[in-house]
């Protein structure tokens, strides 16, 4: 019986050290280094895992119990045991909550032969189970071409959007047949990985595309603000400062500003972090930009907010009230007169018509510095970016175990200073 306690103190711990893991992936108050302290504390408990008693003993009941964390280390677990027969005959069978737990494992896992198994799964005909294991496929950055351009125009549109962002670029067909149509889908998702595959591939519809979306904004354009900021010049960084005027798009606004590196929007996130509304946005895009930590000075005590900030979802009193919990949710609160005073010291080194990243002139190194040492929750917006500019050669998995992130990072530094730095109003295409 010692064992058995043994290994269930494993997968319980496991549990757990998943959900901080998936946690710290989106934080705002985590780095890669710290990420990967708390990946160490995972990995070890699932290695606690490898032994074949563990099977029946916690591995396969694991499944019964349905939670998502619990399955998706019983998973990980089967798939370094050799399982992965067992491993995929319960994927199948399995409801959509335990069947995407499943899949996260299986993304992550480096079990050999894992991806030409799942490519075997495509060719069910099962739409929702087709679309999970595209995605699947997709983040592993292991689906072929070929298969991937059989779902550019599937049915289904999780597909759809797996096929169009794990495509490194578009092949010239389907620009030219299917991509104005994409372009232009009734989807909000479909539009938006269209645009980013077609800047991706560098074709100028895309980027028309963007900039429309931007212009008539509804409550699906965050992603296009992003893109646009990401690829823009001075003119479409006025686009994303015009709309911090209305309410309900502010907060989308000054997220995508904070990849611009506009001295523009470096001006106007100053003037926000007043509002409390969307303060700790704004100083979050303002570090991001200049390369103001907001920290010590910078920011107000842990447990301070200021007058008028809105009251955290655990203190609210109504029923009715939000509880979730946003990454934002962990931003500091800038001290506002701090903040305005470094501004006016160093405002002088901010040249307009520069973009800046951490403070320095945006280039291909200091985006690959970015992705080493931002935070988690930026570096996923950050590898979009370089995978655009790389067209596709350089994809950093954000998502992933932070030892495969590191190996792709150490790949583009090495190519870094032929990353192409200009806005990409003019795509090549």
């Amino acid at each position: 019986m010692l064992l058995v306690d043994v290994l269930e103190e494993h997968l319980d711990e496991a549990e757990f050290r998943w959900l901080q893991w998936e946690r710290a992936l989106g934080a705002p108050d985590f780095t890669l280094d710290e990420t990967a302290t708390r990946e160490e504390r995972l990995l070890a408990h699932l290695e606690g895992l490898e032994d074949v008693s563990a099977l029946d003993t916690v591995l396969r009941p694991a499944f019964d119990s349905e939670e998502a964390l619990r399955v998706s280390a019983a998973t990980y677990a089967l798939l370094r045991l050799g399982e992965t027969d067992e491993a995929l005959v319960r994927l199948r069978g399995a409801n959509a909550p335990v069947r995407a737990a499943i899949l996260r494992a299986m993304e992550v896992s480096e079990a050999p032969g894992l991806a030409s198994r799942l490519l075997e799964l495509l060719k069910l005909e099962e739409t929702p189970f087709q679309a999970g294991v595209l995605e699947a496929l997709a983040f592993r950055q292991e689906a072929p071409v070929e298969v991937l351009a059989h779902f550019f125009t599937h049915e289904e549109p999780r597909a759809r959007i797996a096929a169009l962002l794990g495509a490194p670029t578009l092949p010239e067909e389907t620009v030219r047949r299917h991509l104005p149509a994409l372009l232009d889908s009734a989807h909000p998702g479909i539009r938006a990985a269209a645009m980013e595959a077609g800047l991706a591939s560098g074709v100028r519809l895309a980027w028309e595309a963007c900039r429309r979306a931007v212009q008539m904004p509804d409550a699906h354009a965050r992603e296009a603000m992003v893109l646009l900021a990401l690829g823009g010049d001075e003119a479409e960084a006025a686009l994303l400062v015009g709309l911090l005027e209305s309410a309900e798009l502010r907060a989308h606004a000054l997220w995508a500003l904070g990849f611009s590196g506009r001295v523009p929007a470096m001006e106007d996130c100053v003037r926000y972090l007043e509002v409390p509304e969307v303060a700790r946005l704004a100083g979050e895009a303002f570090s991001a930009m200049t390369g103001l930590r907001l920290e010590g000075a910078f920011a107000l005590p842990p447990g301070e907010r200021p007058e008028g900030a809105p009251t955290p979802p655990e203190e609210q009193e109504s029923l009715d009230a939000d509880l979730t919990l946003h990454p934002e949710d962990d931003l500091p609160w800038p001290d506002v007169a701090a903040v305005k005073g470094w501004w006016a010291q160093h405002q002088a080194r901010f040249v307009k018509g520069t973009r800046y990243l951490l403070g320095q002139p945006f280039s291909g190194l200091v985006l690959v510095e970015a992705l080493e040492s931002s935070s988690m929750r930026r570096r996923h917006v950050l590898a979009r970016e370089l995978a655009i500019r790389t067209r596709g050669h350089h994809r950093i998995p954000t998502r992933a175990f932070t030892h495969r992130q590191r190996v792709a990072l150490a790949k583009a530094r090495a190519t870094a200073a032929h990353v192409r730095a200009a806005p990409l109003a003019a795509p090549h295409r």
